[in-house]
C-alpha cells in the first residue's frame, strides 16, 4: 500500500510540472520535401509551399516569387521553388507583410527562413496583440545574409508558443524570403497518464497472480 501511494505522488508530481516542461523553445530540425527544399519535420503541422494545395490562409504584402533579382530577393539556399519574400522593390512590396490563419489558434510555427539578416523580423499575433518577436540576430547570430550557408538559410521551428492567429513578416532592408511556412498545434505529453496506465497494468497483475 505504502509503495502505491508513494507511485501516486510521483504520478501527480509528474502532472504538476508538465506546464513548465511546455516552455516556449526554438530549435532547427527540419525533413526534406519532395521537391528538395526544407520543411517541417512534423506531421501533424499544416504547410504552405507556395506551389500547390495550399490552403486558405491570407496573406497582405510580400509577394509569391522564385530565383533571385541581385539587391532586391534572393531565395534560400538551394531552393528552386517558388517562395514568399518581404520588401522587394522589383516586386513593389512593402516592409511589412501579415498573414493569419484562417481564424484558428496555432502554438507551432515553421519556415524555411532564407539568407536570415539582422534586419528581419517576425511577430506572433493574436488578434491585433503582439505576443511575441523574434529579430535575425536571434535566429542566426551575427544573422549577416549570407546566400549559401546553412547558419543563415535554415528551417526554424517555432514550438509551444502562446497561442497565435496570425504573423507579421518586417524587413526595414531587402528582403525578408521564407518558403514551406508551417503552423500546428503541439500534442500535449501527459506523463501522468501514462504512469497511471502503467500502475493500473501492475495492480491487475497482482490481482490475477494472487487468485491464480
Amino acid at each position: 500500500m505504502k509503495r502505491l501511494v508513494l507511485t501516486l505522488l510521483v504520478c501527480a508530481a509528474l502532472c504538476s510540472i508538465a506546464p513548465s516542461a511546455m516552455a516556449d523553445m526554438i530549435n532547427f530540425n527540419s525533413s526534406t520535401a519532395a521537391d528538395g527544399t526544407l520543411t517541417t519535420p512534423y506531421s501533424w503541422a499544416t504547410v504552405d509551399n507556395f506551389d500547390s494545395g495550399r490552403p486558405g490562409w491570407t496573406y497582405n504584402g510580400g509577394a509569391i516569387t522564385s530565383g533571385s533579382d541581385a539587391g532586391n530577393y534572393a531565395a534560400p539556399y538551394l531552393d528552386i521553388t517558388q517562395y514568399y519574400t518581404v520588401n522587394s522593390p522589383s516586386l513593389k512590396t512593402d516592409i511589412t507583410a501579415t498573414v493569419f490563419f484562417g481564424g484558428a489558434e496555432y502554438n507551432y510555427l515553421g519556415l524555411y527562413w532564407g539568407s536570415v539578416d539582422a534586419y528581419n523580423t517576425i511577430e506572433f499575433l493574436n488578434g491585433t496583440d503582439v505576443i511575441a518577436t523574434y529579430s535575425g540576430s536571434y535566429i542566426a547570430p551575427p544573422a549577416n545574409g549570407d546566400q549559401s550557408s546553412s547558419a543563415t538559410n535554415r528551417y526554424v521551428n517555432f514550438l509551444n508558443m502562446q497561442d497565435f492567429d496570425g504573423i507579421r513578416i518586417t524587413s526595414t532592408t531587402p528582403a525578408f524570403e521564407f518558403d514551406n511556412l508551417a503552423v500546428g498545434v503541439v500534442p500535449v505529453p501527459v506523463p501522468g497518464a501514462v504512469l497511471l496506465g502503467i500502475i493500473g497494468l501492475g495492480i491487475a497483475g497482482r490481482k490475477l497472480r494472487k487468485f491464480a
